[in-house]
């Protein structure tokens, strides 16, 4: 049976809140936590980690044409890593994205290119009973304006499948 996720208010009062100082794109997905005692850098490496293999294909693809473009390839969602969520640190990478803060209750994401700068967060909630997927997005020149023409389509499938298949 699949994960139940749902679209959900932003996260204004949050690491992701104030990651960026305005922002073109903003979407927040949350989904049931079974395990209260995990942490937000475990519950990121489940989800990543269980990328359905045709959202890995699309990054892939996605890699390729923007290669032309000299924009970032930064590999597949799925390629989360191997070592344990306690020792990550802020500068590692979870992913294709770099860890750019920690909290006890939600890990910050991210990755800077020069048409667009791009935030996850992974972030519990209070009684740890869900969990929140929130992206922010700020571009910063027309190829930024054309890039997320597509990807904002694309992006709630892509989030909703990914953290239905995390299943924590």
């Amino acid at each position: 049976m699949a994960t139940a996720v749902t679209a959900t208010a932003f996260p204004l009062d949050s690491l992701i809140g104030r990651a960026l100082p305005a922002v073109d794109f903003a979407d927040a997905w949350t989904a049931p936590l079974g395990d209260p005692s995990v942490t937000p850098v475990e519950i990121a490496l489940a989800v990543f980690r269980r990328t359905p293999v045709w959202v890995d294909q699309a990054m892939a693809a996605r890699n390729w044409v923007v290669s032309w473009f000299g924009l970032k390839t930064p590999g597949v969602l799925s390629a989360a890593g191997s070592k344990p969520a306690a020792a990550y640190r802020v500068g590692d990478r979870i992913g294709i994205f770099e860890i750019f803060a920690m909290s006890d209750d939600e890990v910050l994401l991210g990755i800077d290119d020069s048409h667009l700068d791009v935030r996850v967060s992974v972030l519990k909630s209070v009684d740890g009973q869900r969990y929140v997927v929130a992206t922010s997005v700020k571009r910063h020149n027309w190829l930024g304006r054309l890039y997320m023409l597509p990807v904002g389509i694309a992006h709630p499938f892509v989030v909703r499948a990914t953290m239905r298949n995390g299943r924590l």
